[in-house]
């Protein structure tokens, strides 16, 4: 891990939002006393997990394992298509807080026949990390998702929402994927809250504000089993 992300973790809570809509999810956080207000236009968010074969992650975030790495490809915009920057993530993840730790990867192509063989070039690339690329021998794709997401931040700067919607899943195996094992979870709005100060500063008026449950649903444990049947 980078020295910066040791430096850049942050608390987060996340909700997993059923009884509500977006918009209704959006006007509890623009009513917020911390004055929430948008932070970036909204756009879409795709995400190709990698797992090993036995599928280690899935089980260690199923099981709730405190500390533990997720692994995955992201891009913003179309699904499919040329893909012109993706980026490698670590998804780190200590007990309630968290960071990320980004590398950015070769161009490549989400089509129909798509297989994890399309993407070893990629992540054999020496200009990645050694300790990078010896981890990346060992898994494979798994899972893409995609969902809308919009950006918020408060009036002090301190503190970041997200709101995700319409979100989507697509089962990836080895070889000729035709991306016909599709899952949704159209009745489903995922907001976290984020802040990077100490949690004993935290701020009960944000925290207390919002009528929803703090849950620890994961999008890629939820969409592998959606697709899964």
């Amino acid at each position: 891990m980078s020295e910066d992300s040791e430096n850049s973790f942050r608390f987060e809570r996340k909700y997993h939002i059923c009884e509500s809509t977006p918009e209704e999810v959006e006007d509890w956080v623009l009513r917020c006393p911390a004055l929430f207000r948008e932070a970036y236009s909204p756009r879409f968010v795709n995400n190709i997990y990698l797992d090993s074969p036995d599928l280690a992650s899935y089980f260690q975030n199923l099981a709730g394992v405190a500390d533990r790495t997720k692994l995955r490809i992201r891009w913003y915009g179309d699904l499919f298509g040329p893909i012109g920057k993706p980026v490698l993530e670590y998804k780190i993840k200590r007990g309630t807080v968290g960071t990320k730790e980004s590398h950015s990867l070769k161009p490549f192509i989400v089509a129909r026949g798509f297989s994890g063989s399309d993407l070893r070039p990629m992540l054999d690339d020496p200009g990645l990390p050694g300790p990078v690329q010896a981890e990346l021998a060992h898994v494979e794709p798994v899972l893409i998702n995609r969902y809308r997401r919009k950006y918020f931040i408060s009036a002090n700067r301190a503190y970041r929402i997200t709101v995700d919607s319409e979100l989507e899943f697509y089962r990836v195996h080895r070889h000729d994927n035709q991306f016909l094992a599709r899952s949704t979870l159209p009745d489903s709005t995922v907001m976290e809250l984020k802040y990077s100060g100490a949690i004993s500063d935290l701020d009960d008026r944000i925290t207390n504000f919002f009528p929803f449950r703090v849950t620890r649903m994961s999008k890629y444990v939820s969409g592998l089993e959606g697709v899964e049947g």
